[in-house]
């Protein structure tokens, strides 16, 4: 339709003219051999092959993992104080000391605790030993004892039956003989007597064999006297007293025996007994143990008295004063780290599944200017915001972070997945016939449309593929292009063009 304009345009001019113009005709001529030219001038080059990456953009701050409120530990009177706001710190350094007078009379009550529960246990240790050797020991001893009793209630029936019956024909008999050997013991006595009486008065021999012989005299006049008994007591039989004292003794034998047998049936009890005792030594030992536990808690108590830096760092804000008087878990001082700083910055949760844990990134902290830092995805929160719907990433630092201060402004951009050796063509060689997408590649002096299925777009590349990899690709002039347009190429001005 343009070119017939034209043509007209320039056929009136003629006729208006109303003459022939030569010059003019020529000019026309060429015009219209140009105009009715249906090649169209291209630039073509051929795929391009790199890596391509989809990256996600976030913004947030710079963190740190070591920011923490150093509390107390105990209730008391924080009495001095070794730090203020800014002072660098290193890991067991005294921040604070809290008054301990309190604290020290605990630990001195818990160890006379410990004193008396040591006490305890020795005497219930030595209560078990005795317990157990009595368990050991008193069986034998009781029965030992019935046996005993046992003897002696035998011994005690065996002389109340003698006393009983009375003597025997021999005891009679040798109670007679008795007599008799005591009389002839007894002459004799009295011959030698005589006999040294008148010795001794005629002078013939010693006084003191006089005295001798008088001494054996008596002792066989004695002797006579005891046979002499002896034969009238058998004679007469046993006395009714001397009954009453053999059934008395069998009485006294029974009596023992009983005792001897209760004592010994109460030996079942000793195992009781030893039970007791270790019980005892179990309950001791563990009050031995709680009262050491008391020390344990009291020497901890003291010890958390005084405050440190559970890591190294620097004071940020104003400590607690001296005289403050704090409860448990009060604060003290707070210490943010330079070690372990991050970047943590929000994700839409439409984004969230595209990133993984290990996921390169790099990072731009504002206050820094133009410098990047390296990292890597660590952590990705669990839960999102409910405002927003955003959920927390953390992205650690990799290299020297000491210029990074916590509570930075930064930007993150995440690389959320790589494409090596991407075929591609730049976006604007990409045009749209019946809806789909399509490219034109030289196919001689022609342009031939091929669809394509795109892929990764980033910095004005697509990647794509239905491209055949020997194909020229049409980057300028395709969009007067359909299938089969005769072209003419001229060289292309930049890749991408």
């Amino acid at each position: 339709m343009k070119r017939l304009g034209l043509l007209s345009i320039v056929a009136l001019a003629l006729v208006s003219a109303g003459c022939v113009n030569r010059p003019a005709q020529e000019q026309a001529k060429r015009t219209e051999s140009i105009v009715s030219d249906p090649t169209v001038t291209v630039s073509a080059k051929p795929l391009s092959y790199q890596t391509l990456s989809e990256t996600l953009e976030i913004t947030g701050q710079i963190t740190t993992s070591t920011d923490s409120q150093v509390g107390a530990k105990n209730s008391g009177k924080i009495i001095a104080v070794y730090v203020k706001d800014g002072d660098p710190v290193t890991a067991g350094q005294v921040l604070a000391v809290q008054d301990t007078t309190a604290l020290t009379a605990q630990l001195n009550q818990a160890l006379a605790s410990v004193q008396t529960a040591a006490a305890s246990l020795q005497s219930a240790t030595a209560q078990l030993s005795q317990a157990t050797q009595t368990a050991k020991v008193q069986p034998t001893k009781s029965a030992s004892a019935v046996r005993q009793a046992e003897a002696q209630v035998r011994s005690a029936r065996a002389q109340l039956d003698k006393a009983q019956k009375g003597a025997r024909t021999e005891e009679r008999s040798q109670a007679e003989w008795a007599v008799k050997s005591a009389k002839s013991n007894l002459d004799k006595a009295q011959k030698d007597l005589d006999r040294y009486t008148l010795l001794v008065s005629e002078g013939a021999v010693a006084k003191s064999q006089l005295e001798q012989a008088q001494n054996a005299y008596n002792v066989a006049l004695a002797q006579y006297n005891d046979a002499l008994q002896r034969q009238l007591t058998i004679a007469n039989g046993t006395r009714a007293e001397d009954l009453e004292v053999a059934k008395e003794a069998v009485r006294q034998a029974e009596e023992g025996l009983r005792s001897a047998k209760a004592q010994q049936s109460l030996d079942v009890n000793l195992n009781d007994q030893v039970l007791a005792a270790r019980a005892q030594v179990n309950s001791a030992r563990a009050q031995m143990q709680s009262a050491q536990a008391q020390v344990t808690i009291a020497r901890q108590a003291i010890s958390d008295a005084t405050i440190k830096a559970p890591f190294s760092g620097k004071i940020s804000g104003n400590p607690v004063q001296p005289g403050t008087v704090v409860a448990p878990g009060t604060p003290v001082a707070r210490i943010v780290s330079k070690e372990g700083s991050y970047f943590e910055g929000d994700v839409p949760e439409l984004n969230i599944d595209k990133i993984s844990v290990g996921s390169p990134a790099s990072i731009v902290v504002s206050a820094l200017g133009s410098t990047k830092f390296s990292g890597i995805v660590k952590a990705i929160g669990p839960s999102g915001e409910t405002v927003g719907r955003l959920f927390k990433v953390r992205i650690a630092f990799q290299g020297d972070t000491s210029s990074l201060k916590p509570g930075m402004y930064a930007t993150g951009t995440i690389v959320l997945r790589t494409i090596p050796n991407a075929p591609t063509v730049p976006a604007t060689s990409i045009v749209k016939r019946n809806g789909k997408d399509v490219v034109f590649v030289v196919d001689g002096d022609k342009a031939k449309q091929v669809p394509v299925t795109t892929g990764l777009r980033t910095d004005g590349v697509v990647e794509v593929e239905g491209v055949d990899s020997a194909a020229k690709v049409i980057v300028a002039g395709q969009d007067s292009l359909d299938d089969g347009s005769k072209i003419k190429q001229e060289e292309a001005k930049q890749a991408g063009a």
